[in-house]
């Protein structure tokens, strides 16, 4: 029975480390996707290069078909009007015009050398060839001024990434503790057994080797069944091209787990070994098991109370993450123009950026979006926490699925007396195209702010990758970017991707209407140029990886939530064994069950509200909601383990069991 609860609740452990391999899988997926056989990424630097772009490309033709390295370039999708990547192969491949994603997110496709004609040869490059010539190929074009860097696929690297991010860490951490209480659990089935081992005369390192490979064999039995169910169900549904890299993460991470697992039971089958004396006096085989009991129970009870904060606050923020997901996607379309060049030529190229600023609004193909926090302006901003500059067409993008009255006019003259107030209005002087040393916005501007209940997504400033989803942000509306803002400033704006552009294909014809494109800046003796990058993407990625936090935090607290659960169940198992002389004539007496078990649980009761009130002190107040449910969870279990536990100790005795 015992080794159908341990394989049972190990196979849920299990299952548990098969959905963050998914995730690794995923993110190495990304980053080489499996279905064009990418093991090896490299970057090409032209920075110190003396070629032009066009010998550049050729000599990677060359040198790609000579030494058969396949090599795609990733690039943008200039033909589409979504977020997506396409890779251009340099060379004639035998790779599929489309494929599919392990996320199951969109296709990829596969395009011609064509696509790369009027675009730049540096950038990220896939080698879907042989890779044993890369060493040749960094060297051939560092001879000529190109800096190559490789990065090679490794389940090992996503996993490290992974583990980085806290929820993922937790997920690990609750995958011990619960190995851990396994172990326990295990020992005090096999402790009656070991003591009569041992008072037979079996050597120690059998005993050992008997109960711990025992315990091993229960563990693998488990993985093995788990790891079968889960590499079928990614063949089957995700193909089986995924289920290497799948079991390559999944079987490392089981056999850590595994092997903690039985560092666990050694260490405490060695410190609670039987003794002469414990044997000489007939007591409890799991006797020597209780203080192991004690403290696994107490560790386990201290990570659920203390996970509990992060899990809820992750919940909470589901709903938010949901809701950045679907505002990145109708920016999916939007692309920034990227700077790959000194500062001294970006001042050059100023005046141009502010045509092709003033021309993109002409056709309302520009949006913009700058934000001043309170926290990074330093600065009092009464009821606001942020004000953002934006224009029309950003609004329209931010609130084309909300509420008609998501947003309410605020009166001019408050805002001037919030601009004078916070020096804000001396910072628009600066950034201002018109030089208005009097800090007072234009009267063209028109003001608002969120209803109760809406949050407007918004660029913060010098950040324009990341949204912001305030709810008491001050929207100032600029009617004209161009017009507000001057040459040097939109520049910076750009820069950062504070000023975005509607279609990939729609930025590159801006650039070459405006000389800004690369051939056009090379005949004006630029060694730098501009590129054109999708927004969305690493922001759909993120809120991605959000959800699966969100997950894995609540997991892992149900694995810890079991973990405490074993551990409370083995210790007052222990406790009822060794209680078992006193409570049998006390229950035959007529006492109640509640009496007789009133001091144990009293005094682990009292334990537990300390271990709480010590989480709260390090956690703080704001988590004193989800840590006292998760207390009074564990308060719930501690009384009735221990009067399960009593009753079948009662059982045991009155059937001479025990």
């Amino acid at each position: 029975m015992y080794k159908r609860v341990v394989m049972i609740v190990a196979g849920a452990l299990f299952g548990l480390l098969a959905l963050v391999a998914t995730i690794v899988t995923d993110i190495l997926d990304r980053d080489f996707p499996q279905a064009l056989s990418a093991q090896t990424r490299i970057g090409v630097d032209l920075n110190k290069s003396q070629l032009t772009d066009k010998e550049v490309l050729g000599k990677l033709t060359e040198l790609d078909a000579r030494w058969n390295l396949g090599l795609v370039k990733i690039a943008p999708d200039l033909a589409g009007d979504r977020d997506q990547r396409v890779f251009a192969t340099l060379n004639d491949r035998d790779l599929p015009a489309t494929f599919s994603w392990f996320g199951g997110d969109g296709a990829g496709r596969v395009v011609g050398k064509d696509r790369l004609t009027n675009s730049p040869p540096d950038g990220t490059y896939l080698v879907t060839g042989e890779s044993a010539r890369i060493g040749e190929l960094e060297g051939a074009l560092g001879d000529v001024g190109v800096r190559v860097t490789r990065t090679d696929a490794s389940v090992t690297s996503s996993l490290e990434f992974v583990m980085k991010e806290g929820s993922f860490g937790a997920a690990i951490l609750a995958a011990f503790a619960l190995i851990a209480t396994l172990a326990l659990f295990w020992l005090s089935m096999k402790a009656r057994s070991r003591a009569l081992r041992v008072l037979g005369g079996c050597p120690t390192a059998r005993i050992q080797l008997q109960d711990l490979g025992g315990f091993a064999g229960v563990l693998l039995l488990s993985a093995a069944m788990v790891t079968i169910a889960a590499a079928v169900y990614v063949g089957a549904s995700r193909g089986w091209l995924y289920v290497s890299p799948f079991l390559k993460s999944l079987i490392g991470l089981e056999s850590a787990v595994i092997a903690v697992s039985l560092l666990a039971a050694l260490a405490m089958s060695a410190s609670a070994w039987p003794s002469a004396t414990m044997l000489a006096t007939r007591q409890p085989a799991v006797r020597s098991l209780r203080t192991a009991a004690i403290v696994v129970q107490a560790l386990t009870f201290v990570l659920v109370v203390s996970a509990a904060g992060p899990a809820w606050s992750a919940y909470q923020n589901s709903s938010a993450a949901a809701a950045e997901t679907a505002q990145w996607k109708q920016l999916a379309d939007q692309v920034a123009i990227t700077f790959g060049m000194s500062d001294q030529e970006m001042t050059a190229v100023e005046p141009q950026i502010g045509k092709l600023v003033q021309h993109a609004e002409s056709h309302d193909e520009a949006a913009f979006s700058y934000t001043f926090t309170e926290s990074a302006f330093q600065a009092d901003f009464g009821q606001y926490s942020a004000v953002s500059f934006v224009n029309q067409r950003w609004l329209d993008l931010m609130t084309g699925a909300a509420q008609p009255q998501a947003l309410t006019p605020v009166p001019s003259d408050r805002v001037q007396d919030l601009m004078r107030s916070s020096s804000l209005g001396e910072q628009f002087a600066i950034m201002s195209r018109r030089q208005d040393p009097s800090g007072e916005l234009p009267s063209t501007f028109t003001y608002l702010q969120p209803t109760a209940g809406f949050r407007l997504p918004v660029s913060e400033g010098g950040s324009g990758q990341s949204l912001q989803f305030l709810s008491d942000v001050l929207i100032a509306v600029v009617p004209s970017v161009h017009d507000a803002f001057n040459d040097s400033n939109l520049t910076s704006m750009m820069s950062t991707g504070n000023v975005v552009f509607t279609g990939a294909a729609n930025a590159q014809h801006l650039l070459e209407r405006t000389g800004l494109s690369t051939q056009a800046l090379r005949e004006q003796g630029f060694k730098g140029e501009l590129g054109v990058v999708y927004i969305a993407e690493e922001g759909i990625l993120r809120a991605q990886f959000t959800a699966y936090v969100v997950w894995l935090m609540n997991l892992a607290l149900i694995a810890l939530f079991v973990a405490f659960a074993v551990a409370a169940v083995v210790s007052a198992l222990i406790t009822s064994l060794l209680q078992a002389k006193r409570d049998f004539p006390l229950r035959l007496s007529g006492r109640s069950w509640a009496r007789i078990l009133q001091s144990r649980v009293a005094r682990e009761l009292g334990a537990g509200v300390v271990l709480v009130f010590v989480v709260l002190l390090f956690q703080g107040i704001s988590s004193a909601g989800p840590v006292l449910l998760a207390g009074v969870c564990g308060f719930i279990v501690i009384p009735l383990s221990h009067v399960f536990t009593a009753r079948w100790c009662f059982a045991g005795v009155g059937k001479r069991r025990i």
